[in-house]
């Protein structure tokens, strides 16, 4: 049965509404929900560092941003240690897109998230070992 455009869109408890498309109606929260911890886990994986990584998801609606935060210096005192962070954005239907994959092309997409992570990086290098740095990562849609 053909849905209209104006019934398209359900509020899950007390998550923002977002937009049902064909290949995700399907879907129930807690599935997206768990792919999203799926790039979140590779992402933490991506570099070495002495202190454990930090990775956040926020969602926005039409957005959802995953941050990741890692050290690249430790010192004794977690307070001085220099991190960088690196923001990755991307759009409800690349995160439909990933979500609906098929076990291989996911573990494929988050392996090439993390070469994404790893050549923006590199654009920075070297590193700052005191301070602080930020990479903001727009989800390329042929990623996807």
């Amino acid at each position: 049965m053909h849905q209209s455009r104006k019934n398209r869109t359900k509020k899950i408890g007390r998550h923002q509404p977002f937009e049902i498309y064909p290949l995700e109606i399907g879907m129930i929260r807690t599935d997206l929900d768990q792919r999203i911890e799926e790039i979140g886990l590779a992402l933490s994986e991506t570099f070495e560092s002495e202190r454990s990584p930090i990775v956040r998801r926020y969602d926005a609606g039409q957005t959802y941003f995953l941050q990741l935060s890692w050290g690249v210096k430790s010192s004794g005192d977690t307070t001085l240690d220099s991190r960088c962070v690196a923001t990755l954005r991307f759009s409800q239907s690349q995160i439909f897109r990933y979500a609906d994959s098929g076990t291989a092309r996911r573990i494929e997409l988050r392996s090439r998230l993390q070469q994404l992570l790893r050549e923006r990086t590199e654009n920075v290098r070297p590193l700052p070992t005191e301070g602080e740095c930020a990479i903001d990562i727009p989800g390329p849609d042929e990623l996807f």
